[in-house]
């Protein structure tokens, strides 16, 4: 609800911040391109080729298009709104994808990872087959259908963004896009997706808002989880540093999510959480991903702040219903941002397609 209250100006620089975050991206993500196309055809595995083209079932447009037509058919012989709508609006969202999608493909004219033979960068108008990389429509698909689904059945949302993000990188795997291509796909099908599904007065003030409190960090997540798994680790003396830092920030994170047990307030509770993700970003990725990481945070601590203008205190509700002994919560807190940490460790350079 603070989003609907948020001043323009505060609007706008949220709105830039995330995009301004999404460029960065994918222009970090441009430097893995040729090294995981390579990498892709240095190896033929019948097996894996098999999967890969399984993972991308739930990416085909008409696959989509029958779902979307069975829900939409079911809800009207069992006189069921919800269903109705959800394959009113599924449909409606994979026929605007199709439309920006072959539009884009053309436009840019980037050719596929099989069709790319050097590190240069070739992009214009073209018709040609092969030149149709940018972006994924299998991509666009899954993640526009998941942000309608999600959007009617949010209880469901994980597994079904999940199934998405396998289609995303099936693409990758079986060598048919490159990894900008996917990370354009998500970007398109999630804002396709949840226009059609809410409405563009719902939308801007509800999705929009949701995206960028919630969507940017998880991006950001993924997108650090990635970038550490395809990196060599960095050199000693500059990892322990990074440890150290990120060490002071998760011990003052749970200070401070320990001192909201005692007196209850949201800037502690989310101050608290905000320190923890920061103090994990540092402590196994590069400084700038940490920084990425910091803006795509701000909204979650505005929220924070006028909710405990508003009511006095913003103790979460929905993790006292799920844990109602809060010493237990922050315990299972704490463990998980350990092993989060110890996994993240473990991830780095495990597959390093870029050296240094």
């Amino acid at each position: 609800r603070c989003f609907r209250t948020m001043r323009r100006w505060e609007r706008l620089i949220f709105g830039l911040s995330s995009l301004v975050i999404l460029l960065l991206i994918g222009l970090a993500l441009h430097e893995v391109d040729m090294p995981s196309a390579r990498f892709v055809r240095s190896f033929n595995i019948h097996e894996v080729n098999r999967a890969g083209d399984f993972l991308a079932i739930p990416g085909q447009g008409e696959v989509l298009a029958g779902l979307f037509v069975l829900l939409g058919l079911t809800g009207w012989r069992l006189k069921n709104d919800l269903l109705k709508a959800l394959g009113i609006r599924g449909l409606l969202a994979l026929l605007c994808t199709t439309v920006v999608v072959q539009f884009l493909k053309h436009l840019v004219g980037r050719p596929r990872p099989r069709f790319a033979h050097a590190d240069e960068v070739t992009f214009g108008p073209s018709l040609a087959v092969g030149y149709d990389a940018f972006p994924s429509g299998h991509t666009v698909n899954a993640f526009a259908a998941a942000a309608v689904l999600a959007w009617f059945l949010p209880r469901f949302r994980v597994p079904i963004f999940l199934i998405a993000g396998l289609v995303g990188v099936s693409r990758v795997l079986r060598g048919s896009h490159f990894p900008t291509d996917v990370f354009a796909g998500v970007i398109f099908g999630v804002l396709v997706g949840s226009m059609a599904a809410a409405g563009i007065r719902r939308w801007r003030d509800e999705a929009l808002p949701a995206l960028i409190r919630t969507g940017i960090p998880i991006v950001v997540c993924v997108f650090l989880i990635v970038w550490v798994a395809l990196h060599a680790p960095p050199q000693r003396s500059g990892e322990l540093l990074h440890l150290m830092i990120g060490a002071m920030l998760i011990v003052g994170g749970m200070l401070l999510r320990v001192a909201s047990l005692i007196r209850p307030h949201a800037a502690l509770l989310t101050g608290g959480t905000v320190a923890l993700m920061l103090g994990m970003a540092v402590a196994v990725g590069p400084w700038w991903i940490a920084a990425m990481c910091a803006v795509s945070l701000l909204p979650m601590i505005r929220n924070a702040t006028s909710k405990e203008l508003g009511t006095g205190s913003g103790q979460s509700q929905e993790s006292v219903q799920v844990f109602p002994n809060p010493w237990v919560r922050e315990g299972l807190v704490a463990g998980a941002v350990v092993l989060t940490v110890i996994t993240m460790r473990a991830l780095q350079g495990l597959l390093p397609l870029i050296s240094g």
